[in-house]
């Protein structure tokens, strides 16, 4: 009897030793191949939490929203923290996939405005900027010495280069997104600028002279001096495989390719693209990738301390000695290191002329049409003019779908400097403005996901 209770007890408090010292886990989704920039941040902050951190960096980034929805539906694996763009933020805020950061509302002062309009919606800051992107022109600087100022001189080299078996300026011209810069140099935008932080998805601008101005000049390059292993799924790999082994001379890309050239030893330079033919500047997207914590973690507020612990200064210095992507705080932009970059001021420089990538759920039926119809008219099925108009009937009857039907903006209205949202009124939030304390429940809807051609 006295042996039988003594081994119950032994056994009672070795259980509850192990649960006492049970350790919190977070799950951490980070960008495919990046997770090396975060590792050894990683180490520290679970020897001073005492928790375990899983990080996952089998997806690319722009994937985890819709993952994430899939896993929620099927019972599959959720993480307490993904990646999104910023363009995704409207969705997943929506539909409830992500909640608001509640330290943010302290920490915001301590981010570039933009970060914070990018990752705002409804008032409520729902991701951490992780870092800022642009497209750039990464340059050999063994095959051109010096950037070129204008962009039709990349062209006209480039027309030399293909004469004599060479490739001079590439890039991923069969996808919306590595086009933009050109369509919106040549007057396009995706949805009306209204001010005060609200954008009016009922005017799309996608299919405006400007937009087919620019889409015939990318149709002219494509054809004289883009290899054609480029376009189409298999060309993804090629940009980087050509440029890393000296056969172009020159790539627009974005930060996120700049760790593989500095891996392979190359002598590139990095600048911004330059002047385009009708005197106005190549206008890409200005972009965020930010972390957020999803609606389903159990450890909402160990995976809040990741976050910032993540964007402390020293952390967030070594982030990008490791990965090479800006992270979009004041004091980082300010250190000597950063000014005297050429990478980060390259980045910078290109973000003075580029468009905030618009974050309103509407923006995911944007991606699919316009990737179709600019690879239609590089195919040569059709015209720029037809195809894009083509393509906004198509965004239109999409946002109609999934957001019903919107009222036109009054005149007045849209000339105010300071519009006043109504209840119907999709609102990007400016970052001035001030952030809502109180928090809404959070409602998981994965019914209305979104779709992004990459």
């Amino acid at each position: 009897m006295k042996t039988t209770l003594i081994k119950s007890l032994i056994l009672s408090s070795v259980m509850f030793g192990s649960l006492a010292q049970a350790k919190d886990t977070l799950i951490v989704w980070e960008d495919i191949d990046k997770g090396h920039g975060i590792q050894a941040v990683v180490e520290k902050f679970k020897a001073e939490y005492n928790c375990d951190v899983i990080l996952r960096q089998n997806a690319a980034y722009v994937s985890h929203v819709e993952t994430y929805a899939q896993n929620v539906k099927s019972g599959g694996e959720t993480p307490d923290v993904l990646m999104l763009p910023a363009d995704r933020l409207g969705d997943a805020a929506k539909n409830g996939y992500i909640v608001p950061l509640s330290f943010m509302n302290f920490d915001r002062n301590k981010y570039i405005p933009s970060s914070i309009s990018a990752f705002t919606y409804n008032r409520e800051i729902y991701a951490m900027p992780r870092s800022v992107e642009a497209l750039v022109m990464y340059y050999n600087q063994d095959l051109i010495k010096y950037p070129y100022e204008n962009f039709e001189d990349y062209v006209k080299f480039s027309r030399d280069q293909v004469k004599q078996g060479r490739y001079g300026v590439i890039g991923k011209w069969d996808v919306f997104y590595f086009i933009y810069g050109f369509l919106s140099g040549y007057g396009a935008y995706v949805f009306n600028d209204l001010g005060g932080g609200q954008l009016d998805p009922n005017n799309i601008g996608l299919d405006n002279a400007g937009a087919v101005a620019g889409l015939n000049y990318v149709n002219t390059i494509v054809k004289d001096i883009l290899p054609k292993e480029i376009l189409g799924n298999d060309g993804w790999g090629k940009i980087n495989e050509y440029f890393i082994n000296g056969k172009v001379a020159a790539v627009i890309t974005g930060p996120w390719d700049l760790d593989a050239y500095a891996a392979a030893g190359m002598n590139y330079g990095v600048a911004p693209v330059g002047k385009l033919p009708n005197g106005k500047y190549f206008c890409p997207f200005l972009g965020y990738r930010g972390y957020a914590v999803t609606a389903t973690s159990k450890k909402k507020a160990l995976a809040e301390k990741f976050l910032q612990y993540l964007n402390k200064t020293d952390n967030a210095v070594a982030r990008y000695n490791e990965i090479h992507e800006i992270p979009p705080l004041e004091e980082i932009m300010s250190l000597p290191q950063m000014q005297n970059d050429d990478f980060a001021n390259a980045v910078l420089t290109q973000a003075l002329n580029a468009v905030p990538m618009p974050n309103i759920p509407q923006m995911s039926s944007v991606w699919g049409p316009l990737d179709s119809a600019i690879q239609d008219v590089l195919s040569g099925k059709t015209s720029a003019d037809k195809a894009l108009h083509e393509a906004v009937i198509k965004i239109k009857s999409d946002i109609t779908k999934k957001h019903g039907p919107k009222p036109e903006p009054k005149a007045e209205e849209q000339k105010a400097e300071e519009p006043k949202a109504d209840e119907n009124a999709t609102e990007v939030v400016d970052a001035t403005e001030e952030v809502k304390e109180d928090n809404a429940d959070v409602v998981i809807n994965t019914e209305d996901e979104d779709e992004r051609a990459e």
